[in-house]
């Protein structure tokens, strides 16, 4: 997706989704959205502008039932670029949880999501940059049920499916499907204390990875071959073993770790190495006073287990993200986010060189007035930079824009 873009039509639904409260238990409304986008494409050369006019519907329900307590927020788009047509595209964000509890000591939750934008054009990883229009959709369910042991203790199993898919066959190496079975026990030994040990075992698949290119007759003359790609399906299994804490540092800090000894096993091993290793996260959330939060990120996994979408499962990144939010007043704040990334290639046939570098560094600006309680308007600057060892991989962009929405109880 061009940059920002989905920064914008996120700011347009956000903040919808907690406009809900016990007198309005559902809301519904609209939004309206441009952005001028810098490097349409994100080519290394021959940069090309373009602006987008988004215009959506927002709805959703939060609702309480006894024990149980329903959320459901949903947004659809209608995307038009000013010179780039052939661009033109629909998007949509859906999400709904059900929070269930008995009378005893089981509780859970189950979760669906579901999100469909315009794919990053220029993703590297050995594809070359699609200038076309290519949907992304991604897809994930979530089931979570815990037992209280007692005070201090709680059994949690979980399940979780994603999937991925691409519009151009370009992306193929992209598209995925994985199931996630998980069983941990988690401890409170002090009041702000939490830790966890828990394993998982994930079971995927990409259906159409590519493994080469050949010679086949072309439909419409025989006698003219034509090379095309060859494609199989990679099967994966990952097992990871987990140890999580999760510490409250005076009421206004909260720091979550988690490291992992993780093994991946890929059918196509001729291709793609298996990895074995250390990975894991850390979080620190800061309630600096009652008007600054700020929120420190750091992650080192496999491309899909990530927050880099656009990572395959053949690299390791590491990446760090930066964002605090300051009220002004009552109805003004800003944000501020700043984020890097860093890629390692595991292992990949036809690599330009073996250890080739990935790495991504971004900021963004914002601000958000809440006119009233159903008007609001944000705007947005981003900008982005990207180093990589295959020069056509190689841009700079960035991205502007305001964002209104109206909402109706």
């Amino acid at each position: 997706m061009p940059l920002a873009l989905a920064t914008a039509l996120a700011a347009l639904a956000a903040p919808a989704s907690a406009q809900t409260d016990d007198t309005a238990p559902f809301y519904a409304g609209g939004s309206l959205g441009v952005t001028r986008v810098s490097n349409v494409y994100r080519q290394a050369t021959d940069a090309k502008d373009d602006s987008v006019t988004s215009v959506g519907l927002l709805a959703g329900l939060d609702q309480r039932y006894g024990r149980q307590h329903v959320t459901l927020d949903g947004s659809l788009q209608q995307n038009r670029y000013s010179t780039n047509q052939d661009l033109n595209y629909r998007s949509h964000s859906l999400r709904a949880a059900l929070n269930w509890q008995t009378v005893g000591d089981l509780s859970g939750v189950l979760s669906a999501k579901s999100d469909q934008s315009l794919a990053d054009f220029n993703l590297g990883a050995g594809v070359n940059p699609v200038l076309k229009k290519n949907i992304e959709t991604n897809d994930e369910y979530q089931a979570t049920a815990r037992l209280g042991l007692a005070t201090r203790y709680i059994l949690e199993a979980g399940w979780n499916h994603r999937s991925r898919n691409f519009s151009a066959e370009e992306y193929d190496r992209f598209v995925y499907r994985q199931d996630t079975g998980s069983l941990g026990l988690y401890a409170t030994p002090a009041g702000n204390v939490k830790l966890g040990l828990a394993v998982r075992h994930t079971k995927g698949q990409n259906p159409r990875y590519p493994v080469g290119v050949a010679l086949q007759p072309d439909p419409l003359d025989p006698t003219k071959p034509q090379l095309v790609v060859v494609s199989q399906p990679n099967d994966y299994s990952r097992n990871d073993v987990d140890f999580t804490t999760r510490w409250a540092v005076g009421g206004h800090s909260t720091v979550n770790t988690r490291i992992s000894r993780s093994r991946t096993k890929n059918s196509l091993d001729d291709i793609l190495r298996d990895f074995s290793g250390t990975t894991g996260s850390v979080g620190w959330n800061w309630d600096v006073s009652r008007k600054l939060q700020l929120s420190l990120q750091y992650s080192r996994d496999t491309g899909q287990e990530s927050v880099v979408r656009s990572a395959d499962l053949n690299r390791v990144y590491t990446s760090w993200q930066l964002t605090s939010n300051y009220e002004v007043t009552g109805k003004i704040s800003l944000n501020a986010n700043a984020s890097s990334r860093k890629g390692r290639r595991t292992s990949s046939t036809g690599a330009v060189v073996p250890d080739a570098i990935d790495n991504t560094d971004s900021y963004g600006l914002g601000l958000r007035w809440a006119f009233s309680r159903s008007l609001i308007l944000s705007c947005q600057y981003d900008h982005v930079n990207r180093d990589n060892s295959v020069p056509q991989y190689v841009f700079n962009a960035s991205s502007y824009g305001c964002n209104g929405q109206a909402i109706l109880y």
